[in-house]
């Protein structure tokens, strides 16, 4: 089999790790041949991780257009696949309309979900396209169709992707060791931008003292592609590291005791499936992705190892709820949650038998 899987690559992993988790729960129980095409960050981060890409190069705009030169390279890749993925390029399924390949289009709830827009408005028009629609849901808690988004179009919602995590966890010989991540990047917003780079000043802010005082041993800080660190930390420190480039956050719950991060869906998804207990700082200031970051919060909300504080920008609310966080992280209980991968595979299988009757090449 042949799996062609396009990710959108900028400005961060947003689009590849769904994308990545289900193309391998997919070549897992087949034998398989997988191209990714991507670009920027995305092209990068998948060959680091030794996988055949094909670099798109970077479109003009914020998405690949239904006729752009890398719409083009993509219908060319797609001539010889059983079947073809897609994860945040809802242009492409147009594109590939005259290729006999299977379609599956991998979908944000808030591309699809939400008071209508254009943008949600044009999503639902072009991924009429596809053979299926897989939701990726933070939300969901069990498979479910939704006939009701894109008429004529197999859609189904499931429990939200997720890259494999190895198990276990690493207790700490001294005080807790704490993950701050602000999530991919920004898509060209510089209210997000501005107000993510905030929510990094304040933490570590925070975090500073805890250090000074014991409370914490170490800080590896993963800003974002287009992040700036605040002045004031862009020096570092004995108890802060700082990260550069796309950097695989799955090794790395284990060893830490507890995630800091943006409300964004992949960081949620692996933090609530691993069990690490989490501070979450939903980020509003952009007008378009508000309600986006304010949802995924609520999705996970319940969970006994969520923590959210009512005003991230409040220094004092905010250490109040790390230091609550810390508490559970001191108790070193950490329970599995699950993930929608083989629901996702065994309904790709379901809705496109058609791309798992060849059998090519070798396994991902």
């Amino acid at each position: 089999m042949n799996i062609v899987t396009v990710c959108r690559g900028a400005p961060g992993l947003g689009r590849v790790a769904p994308a990545l988790a289900l193309t391998r729960t997919l070549a897992a129980t087949r034998e398989a041949s997988v191209t990714f095409a991507s670009y920027a960050a995305g092209a990068r981060f998948l060959a680091s991780l030794g996988h055949a890409v094909t670099d798109l190069g970077s479109p003009d705009g914020l998405f690949i257009d239904s006729v752009a030169p890398q719409a083009l390279r993509v219908a060319d890749l797609a001539q010889d696949a059983d079947l073809v993925l897609i994860d945040g390029e809802f242009f492409l399924p147009a594109t590939l309309a005259h290729v006999d390949v299977p379609v599956v289009y991998l979908a944000n709830p808030h591309d699809l979900t939400g008071p209508p827009n254009a943008f949600r408005r044009v999503n639902r028009l072009l991924l009429g396209y596809c053979d299926a629609v897989i939701i990726s849901s933070l939300a969901c808690t069990e498979p479910a169709q939704r006939p009701d988004l894109i008429p004529g179009t197999a859609c189904l919602e499931v429990p939200a992707l997720c890259q494999d995590i190895p198990p276990g966890y690493e207790p700490p010989a001294g005080p807790p060791r704490v993950l701050v991540t602000t999530g991919g990047g920004s898509l060209r917003s510089p209210q997000l931008r501005a107000e993510t780079d905030q929510a990094l000043g304040h933490v570590l802010d925070v975090l500073a003292p805890l250090a000074a005082q014991g409370a914490i041993s170490t800080v590896l800080a993963v800003p974002g592609a287009d992040a700036t660190l605040p002045r004031r930390w862009a020096g570092g420190s004995t108890w802060l590291q700082v990260a550069s480039g796309p950097v695989p956050l799955a090794p790395l719950y284990s060893r830490h005791d507890l995630l800091i991060t943006r409300a964004g869906r992949n960081t949620l998804a692996e933090a609530a499936y691993c069990g690490i207990p989490t501070v979450i700082l939903p980020v509003a200031a952009d007008p378009h992705r508000a309600g986006e970051q304010q949802d995924n919060a609520a999705a996970v909300a319940a969970l006994p190892s969520v923590f959210t504080p009512r005003d991230w920008h409040d220094h004092d609310g905010l250490r109040g709820t790390v230091l609550r966080a810390l508490g559970a992280a001191a108790r070193g209980v950490r329970s599995t949650g699950r993930r929608g991968n083989d629901d996702a595979a065994a309904l790709v299988r379901e809705l496109v038998p058609s791309a798992f009757l060849a059998t090519r090449g070798a396994a991902l």
